[in-house]
């Protein structure tokens, strides 16, 4: 179709409250309703003429068309949905993960659907299965415990691609992006021996969290390494919260062997630590340094400021949704899991050892 002489008269605008319509787009563009359709469908655009796609698409402005997702992506055998399955939304550090996610996905018309688990193992094996019946193109889920395989794998087997988000599964069998954990808490003990420690202890995370468990081997190597003496205490926290990092302190102080640094893996727990230091009227670090994990935004403005190990969050997410849309187009196209590098940050709640 030629391009419109100009002095034709210019096809009405709907009336108010009437949304256009793909065929009002064609009429407006004067363009065959296969070509509005192309135009406007970033998957086929290269098929036209640039002068043409810029016609469709300002008469699409002009009109405020907006596009039937459901019908199109049903045509493709796709939603254009995906899940985002998170822990517990109050944690500062999925604010930023969550953005990385929906920055591409929505790049891509996509539309995340946010739920949380609340470290619930029912409740996530509920949200997976409502997605699924939402027929999402895929999930990514940052809150999987070390017993969740069988659950993933029930969703993993009615189609739906699993990509995994800073919390991994032993194995291969799913597409995985986390952080390198394990060079992070042996960074952790690097800086404490470099500061004269030479006795150290870290607060246990979460058993069932390969997340907490990577942390702290990487912890406990590099104290070996660098020839510090351990004093940990075996308990665990049931969860990364600021109440448990306060109760796993508190079993620390009160025990036979006072180290002079303490790791903890998570900037929240690291909250709870030092609270529970100044109960006891400790200051920190004059008398007990301490290093988060995480970098949340929140712990550059404690008092001290909190040192840490930096977790991307926003970039982790960025790759965890660039990997959900791979495998989208082909669910075996995920190799080994994608291990983001772990970064010092140093601050002021970290000091030498005390005389």
């Amino acid at each position: 179709m030629t391009d419109p002489d100009p002095a034709e008269p210019r096809p009405p605008t709907p009336a108010p409250g009437h949304p256009a319509t793909l065929r009002e787009v064609a009429d407006r563009a004067q363009v065959h309703i296969s070509t509005a359709s192309r135009a406007l469908d970033a998957s086929q655009v290269g098929r036209i003429s640039e002068a043409t796609v810029a016609r469709v698409r300002a008469a699409a402005a002009e009109l405020r068309y907006a596009p039937d997702l459901v019908a199109a992506g049903l045509k493709r055998g796709r939603t254009a949905t995906i899940g985002v399955v998170v822990a517990d939304l109050a944690n500062p550090y999925l604010g930023p993960l969550i953005r990385g996610i929906s920055t591409v996905m929505e790049e891509q018309g996509i539309v995340p659907l946010i739920a949380e688990t609340l470290e619930d193992e029912d409740r996530l094996e509920r949200v997976l299965l409502g997605l699924v019946q939402r027929r999402v193109d895929a999930i990514i889920t940052a809150a999987t415990h070390l017993g969740d395989e069988p659950t993933l794998q029930q969703v993993s087997a009615r189609g739906v691609p699993i990509v995994l988000a800073v919390r991994s599964l032993p194995g291969d069998g799913f597409a995985t992006v986390v952080h390198d954990d394990v060079h992070g808490g042996g960074l952790a003990a690097a800086h404490l021996a470099r500061l004269g420690h030479r006795t150290a202890a870290q607060l246990l995370g979460p058993a069932d969290i390969d997340t907490f468990v990577r942390r702290s081997q990487g912890f406990a190597e590099g104290v070996r390494l660098e020839g510090l003496r351990d004093v940990s205490v075996g308990a665990h926290a049931a969860s990364a919260t600021l109440e448990e990092g306060r109760r796993l302190m508190a079993i620390l102080l009160d025990g036979p062997d006072h180290p002079t640094a303490v790791f903890v893996p998570s900037d929240i727990m690291a909250v709870g630590a030092m609270e529970a230091m100044a109960e006891r009227g400790l200051a920190c670090p004059a008398h007990l340094s301490v290093v988060g994990y995480n970098d949340v935004p929140l712990g550059a403005h404690l008092s001290p400021p909190l040192t840490t190990i930096r977790l991307p969050s926003e970039e982790l997410g960025r790759a965890a949704a660039r990997l959900a849309l791979r495998v989208i187009e082909d669910p075996a196209a995920h190799g080994p899991a994608l291990r983001l590098p772990a970064t010092f940050v140093q601050r002021a709640s970290t000091g030498p050892p005390p005389r």
